[in-house]
Formats: structure tokens, sequence, C-alpha cells
């Protein structure tokens, strides 16, 4: 195998990691520091957890299941200590304590913590690496929080004045940069009775991050609202604004969205990567028949290009993606927005304003007026905006949209139920996608699982994935064409059955359908199919 030559490994090993030839050089190799356990488990399908097990028996260790942490136990140690050396202690019986590790511990090390315990009979032991981590990691965060939020506590006992080194701006910027390493699209900041909930949504799921302190929570909900223009005094009422920032050099924007609760306010900061080299078509994942589908119909001179999808399945992102690939000095591009996700150049983008009587079919009747060539609506919400659309898409312009549907063929029912009429949909619409976004299994950790005699994935938790399994989200769409032939079964209100019928003859495939060969080739579980779509 290539992987075992660069490694340096020149013979033959028929039984794979049961060769003892081969067993042994990985353990040298490991100990020297010049093997990554992931790319074992990718290239030989060798679990860290099978491989250190296998180590400790090797050097006459014990191996030990890490699951939960003793922080008491870890209270005793100074956090520098465990961080440095990549341990943790673990209370075995009331006499002995394992230094749990990766790898064998140093003599001076161990003899350094029998100083610490005298009463205590000290003994080294493996456990799983990434399990090692996760906890470590754990209390990196809890160290962190306590120690920001020690020094807010003093700076708000002494009033002192807010800068950009002050205790919350740093609580603050620590929550958001773990955030950010997380992938985080959404920070959740929940007051409940005496303390506040902050919590991650990743990859579509959300996550608890911390618990903080009344006091503190209230100075974060002030610094957030500062930040993003607020009105800080008041709680009563819903507020929206926003801020940006910088983090190594990429710039994100943060929506903030106040909600007042009977006690206190919850804080919603959703995420966006101002980073358009991510906003193409061809990083989308779509299939190579829908992809061809959607190039082939943005390049049409008008009609509609309807995305459909719950919250959060990706239907902007589509739609901005659509947007990069037109833009050009020859096309007049005009949005209509509420709020602008992503400032896009060559294109003139308007921010909705209801309050200023700036809504979405107000904003529709005067972009027509512009001689625009496409229009972006950022969602079709009522019959009026619907009908003005429509009748854009039949007078030369092009125009992307998104509505609320499960699926590519509820959305002609949903058009019909809003009143718009079946030949109005078929002289206008070309195209609908319908998506969703579903967690992507971790390439380093995910392991097969066999379920009515087909084989599958299931997520299993590294270091690479933060031990959550999952790695990015994949999307899972459908794209229906209307053709001359299923415009015509518009026009003749034929039942959904009868338009699913014939756009399986012309090649559809369902989400369902195409999740499922995702399924199988690894790239998400059945389970997380099933949640997703159902």
């Amino acid at each position: 195998m290539e992987f075992l030559k660069n490694l340096g490994f020149d013979k033959e090993a028929k039984e794979g990691f049961e060769d003892e030839n081969l067993r042994h050089f990985l353990f040298e190799l490991y100990l020297k520091n010049e093997l990554d356990l992931n790319l074992l488990f990718v290239n030989l399908g060798v679990k860290s957890e099978d491989f250190l097990r296998a180590l400790a028996k090797y050097l006459d260790l014990e191996f030990v299941e890490l699951k939960d942490i003793d922080e008491n136990l870890c209270d005793s140690f100074a956090f520098s200590l465990l961080w440095k050396n990549q341990i943790l202690p673990l209370q075995k019986d009331d006499e002995s304590i394992f230094i749990l590790s990766s790898k064998p511990i140093n003599l001076e090390l161990l003899s350094k913590i029998e100083h610490l315990f005298r009463s205590k009979f000290i003994k080294n032991a493996l456990c799983d690496i990434y399990s090692l981590n996760q906890n470590l990691n754990k209390l990196y965060i809890k160290q962190k929080l306590k120690e920001l939020s020690s020094n807010l506590k003093q700076e708000l006992n002494a009033n002192s004045k807010e800068n950009e080194q002050s205790g919350v701006s740093l609580l603050f910027n620590f929550i958001l940069q773990e955030a950010l390493k997380l992938r985080a699209s959404d920070v959740h900041i929940e007051s409940l009775e005496n303390e506040a909930l902050i919590r991650f949504r990743v990859d579509g799921v959300l996550r608890l991050f911390c618990v903080l302190e009344e006091q503190l929570y209230q100075a974060l909900i002030f610094h957030i609202k500062l930040l993003a223009h607020l009105n800080v005094a008041q709680s009563r009422k819903a507020q929206d604004g926003s801020f940006n920032k910088n983090y190594e050099g990429v710039e994100f924007d943060f929506r903030i969205s106040t909600l007042p609760l009977q006690k206190g306010e919850s804080v919603v900061l959703r995420i966006l990567r101002q980073d358009l080299e991510l906003l193409s078509l061809e990083n989308l994942h779509f299939s190579k028949q829908n992809l061809a589908l959607i190039t082939k119909n943005i390049q049409k001179p008008f009609g509609m290009i309807l995305l459909t999808g719950p919250t959060g399945s990706g239907k902007s992102t589509t739609l901005y993606a659509c947007l990069k690939s037109l833009a050009c000095v020859e096309k007049k591009i005009i949005t209509a927005e509420d709020p602008i996700e992503y400032k896009m150049p060559q294109i003139q983008q308007i921010a909705l304003n209801s309050k200023a009587g700036l809504d979405f079919s107000n904003a529709l009747r005067a972009i027509l007026r512009q001689d625009p060539d496409i229009i972006m609506v950022g969602e079709i919400r009522d019959e009026e905006s619907l009908d003005i659309a429509l009748k854009g898409a039949q007078t030369g312009h092009l125009i992307l949209s998104t509505l609320h549907t499960n699926d590519a063929l509820s959305t002609i029912e949903r058009l019909l139920d809003m009143r718009a009429k079946p030949y109005l949909i078929a002289s206008s619409l070309n195209l609908i996608i319908a998506q969703r976004l579903a967690r992507r299994l971790c390439p380093y950790c995910k392991i097969q699982k066999l379920e009515d005699e087909e084989v599958f994935y299931e997520a299993k938790g590294c270091e690479k994935c933060h031990f959550s399994g999952f790695w990015g989200r994949e999307l899972l769409e459908e794209c229906l064409e209307l053709d001359e032939g299923l415009k015509e079964l518009i026009r003749k209100n034929a039942s959904k059955n009868e338009l699913l019928t014939y756009a399986r003859k012309q090649g559809f495939l369902t989400m369902f359908e195409l999740g499922l060969k995702k399924a199988k080739s690894g790239i998400i579980s059945f389970n997380e199919l099933m949640r997703v779509v159902g």
C-alpha cells in the first residue's frame, strides 16, 4: 500500500494491522511523533482507540476508557501542567490515581505528580486520544471563562469604563472566537431564572457552550447592543441591528436580533462570512444533472426561478451563487432583500424597510421601472408580490426568489393557493429548486454500519470534527424544470401525482432519492437523511 510505503514500511502485511511487524513499526513511529492517527484511520481503517489499546498492551500499560472527568480532581492540578503535557487525572480508587495520556509520560513528570500526591499511588495509563483532547478542551473553555468572568466581575464592581480590552469585550470576543472555531452559524444567548445559556448552532443543530451568571449576562447584552447600535435602555421591544468584525483576516457580519422574554431577553447573533470566493454553484455540491439544469436556466433571458425549503436550508446561499455567476457589466441586476446578507459588486442591492413603506411589492414595482435584466427578490410573501413577479417574468426579466414549501411539486400547489392563475404559472415559471441541508459525516472518523444488508455509515467523533462526528453540511436537492409537457399539465390543473409521474419520465429525482445515494456513498448517515427529509 502506498501509504505504508510513504511511511517507510516496505514489507508485505497481508493481515493488515494484525501483522506483528507492521504493528511494531507503527508503534515506533507513533512514539516518535511521526504518525498521524487520523491518516491511519483513513488509509488502513484502524480506529485510534483500537490502536492505543494495542499500544498499551505492547507497553504493558493499562488502557482506560475515558468518559467523564472529575473536575474537582483536575482542579488539584495547575491547568498549565495538564494542558502542556496533554494529561488528565482519574481517580481509580481511594489509594490510586491514574494519569491518563495518549503516549507514555516521562519519569520526571511522573515524579512531579507523585510529589503532589504523596499519599496516593500514581500510575500512568493510556486512553483514546480524542476522548483526552475533548475533555482537555472542555477544561480549557471552563478555565478561560472562569478567568474572564472573574475579571469582568471585578470591573463591574469597580464601575470601570468599557473599552476594547475591558472584561466584557474580552469575554464576548472569546465566545465569538469559539463559535467561529466550531463553524457556528448562530449564537443564542438566552435568559433563564438566575443565569443565562449560551448555545451555538453548528451544522444546523444547537449545542450548549456555557452557562453565565445573571450579572455577566446583563453586561454581555449591554455590550452587544452598543456594538449593534441598538437602544440599550429598551428591553420590552424586539430590536434588530448588525456589526462587523475581522477575525484572522476574514470579514464577518453579525446580524443581531433581540426578543423580550418574561424575564430578560433572548439575543441571537447570525454569523455571515463575507467571503464571496465561497459563493459558486460548483462549490454547493449539486448533482451533475441538477447543476446543468440550474446553469441552463439562469442563462435564460426571462422567466422565474424559485428556490424553496425551510428556514436555514441554504436558499439565500444558492441565490447569491446564481447572482455571482451572472454578474457582469452587460447585465443590470437589482435585488430586494430583508436584510442584505452579502455585499456584491456589480449588483444594485436594496435593503427593504417596511417602516418607510418600502416592502417587497413596492420595491418590485420600482425595480421594474429601472430597466433591469435580472431581479432577485429575497422572498415572495404575499399574493400581490407574486402577481407582480410572475408578470415581470413575462415581460423580459429573469426573476429569482424564494418560497417556503417542502418540495418542488408542492411549490405549484402553493402558487395556486396564493391565487396565481395556472396559465400565468405555466408561462412564467422555468425552474423550481427545493433544498435542505444535512450534516456531512466527518471523513476522519465515520464508521461503517450494516443496515438491512446494505452498508451505510454513521458518526463517531474525533478531534478534527470537534467530537461531533460531523463536519460541514451537504446539500440535498431536487430540481424540477418546467418543460412544455409539464407546463401543459399545469394549465390543465393536473394533480400533484400526475405532475410527478410526468416529471419522473423526464428523469426527475426526488430529494430523498439523491440523499439516499449520498448516504450509501458515506457522505451523510441514513439517520441524518431521515431527520432532514423524512
